[in-house]
């Protein structure tokens, strides 16, 4: 019997193979709570017949509802597609469905009834009391039409001191897989095109007791033999404090780790001592939002350090490292003051640099406030940063949008425009795909399927199209069908 059933899932490519943290977080939240839930993962690799399989195993009348998580997949795509197919599984079971994640697109998915927005720690358990009868905080919101609880403006600022992300034999943890971890939650910084909710935070709000994160090392490692980590922080290395704290934790364990994390590399520049903390702590692939070469764009957008001290900063992290940390970094097409000249020549400088794996390449998107619920110092003022904002235009499976529906802010400013952006990523994108190594997130894609990321740098250079993509996806496809077969068969 289960009070919650909710889907999930991740699909990033042939290389990655790990678990979105948010369904088992919001699991482990209900369970503390007293309800019982079933997490189903590999939603994106589900066929119909599976589904209605899930749905005619799991649910009962004591289900109180079920849930779509959105994050880090098309899964508003899959839905939108077989709208009827859901609606008459919702009809069918007459159980309410509810839809949260980074990409709920709540304007397409008529047939849910509650979507969430932001973290939905506390939303999950107050929409659950709420469907339960029981007293409750919850407060509803129209959002075009559509019943929305919006965590992050309508409840307390969340403690996430002791909240350990508890996993259990049923989810098929094998040991050499990465898992995702919340060291802390929120950007302590405003970077003018970001639109993240928990922007702009208080430098030591949001982060978890070194008690509980050395209980959830010690679980994870003495249940499955985990060693590898995704640190899930939008920017693990926020303040000397948080690693040090981190450095005390990690090398009190009696193993050592490996983890894959986001690095904001000015902060390399204003402390150096990060990269010996951050090396010694176990980093092997750090992804790095550079954003831009150019000085006046970075300026604009409150990137701070100049570049070229950042790549040194790089440079000196791969030097100590002795080129253990593989270092991805992401790129925006589109921002102020940039335009396709410099852009290109930014491109030969990275493609240049032996100390870069791996990179990406990114459009601009402007958020409208009639189709996000948060929005960016761009997005709010878009005629400050010099952008001329046209009209909405919905996209449908297009590159732009993550291949996926979605409404694009049409822009426009004196050196190019959003369709241009957006083409012009992809070609680059394209174009680059023979330089481009495995790092960043991808170490642990390859840790995770049973490769040693050392033996593969070692026999394929390291690059991307040498990879041996046909063993890769039949180990990873070996994975996702020994858990279907386990949880619906």
């Amino acid at each position: 019997m289960y009070h919650a059933i909710i889907f999930t899932g991740i699909d990033l490519g042939s290389t990655t193979y790990f678990r979105s943290i948010g369904a088992y977080r919001i699991r482990t939240e209900l369970e503390q709570q007293g309800y019982s839930v079933k997490v189903i993962d590999y939603f994106q690799s589900l066929t119909e017949e599976d589904i209605e399989l899930a749905f005619e195993k799991y649910v009962s009348k004591e289900t109180l509802w079920v849930g779509f998580s959105t994050t880090f997949f098309n899964t508003s795509k899959l839905l939108q597609d077989n709208t009827k197919f859901y609606t008459n599984l919702r009809n069918r079971f007459n159980v309410p469905f509810v839809i949260g994640g980074a990409k709920g697109m709540v304007e397409f998915l008529d047939f849910a009834d509650i979507f969430v927005t932001g973290y939905a720690d506390d939303a999950t358990v107050a929409i659950t009391n709420y469907l339960a009868g029981k007293d409750t905080n919850l407060i509803f919101k129209d959002f075009n039409g559509k019943k929305i609880v919006d965590s992050n403006h309508n409840y307390d600022k969340k403690d996430i001191s002791n909240i350990p992300v508890i996993w259990k034999p049923e989810d098929g943890i094998t040991a050499q897989q990465s898992l995702p971890m919340e060291i802390a939650r929120g950007c302590i910084f405003n970077c003018a095109f970001c639109n993240f909710p928990l922007n702009n935070k208080n430098k030591f709000d949001y982060i978890r007791a070194k008690e509980d994160m050395y209980a959830e090392f010690m679980r994870n490692y003495e249940q499955f033999g985990t060693t590898n980590y995704w640190f899930m922080d939008d920017t693990y290395n926020d303040s000397m404090v948080k690693l040090e704290l981190m450095h005390e934790v990690i090398t009190s364990l009696p193993f050592k780790i490996n983890f894959d994390t986001y690095i904001k590399p000015e902060l390399l520049v204003r402390w150096p001592d990060q990269i010996d903390l951050l090396i010694e702590s176990g980093l092997r692939g750090a992804s790095f939002g550079v954003e831009s070469y150019n000085k006046e764009t970075r300026q604009a957008i409150q990137k701070g350090a100049d570049i070229d001290k950042v790549l040194d900063a790089i440079a000196s992290m791969k030097q100590k490292s002795k080129d253990q940390v593989k270092v991805q970094i992401n790129l925006i097409v589109g921002l102020p003051h940039q335009s396709e000249e410099n852009i290109r020549a930014s491109r030969e400088r990275v493609i240049a640099d032996p100390n870069i794996d791996l990179w990406y390449w990114y459009p601009l998107l402007i958020h409208s406030k009639e189709h996000h619920e948060y929005h960016s110092p761009i997005d709010r003022n878009p005629e400050k940063f010099g952008y001329k904002v046209h009209h909405q235009k919905r996209l449908l499976k297009t590159t732009l949008a993550g291949k996926t529906n979605a409404w694009m802010t049409v822009w426009k400013n004196d050196q190019m425009n959003a369709i241009g952006a957006g083409r012009l990523a992809e070609d680059l994108r394209n174009m680059d795909d023979e330089y481009q190594k495995v790092a960043g997130w991808s170490c642990g894609g390859v840790t995770s399927l049973g490769l040693d990321l050392d033996a593969h740098y070692a026999n394929h250079n390291g690059l991307r199209n040498k990879l041996p993509n046909n063993l890769l996806k039949e180990k990873k496809q070996e994975l996702i069908t020994t858990y279907i077969k386990n949880n619906l068969y």
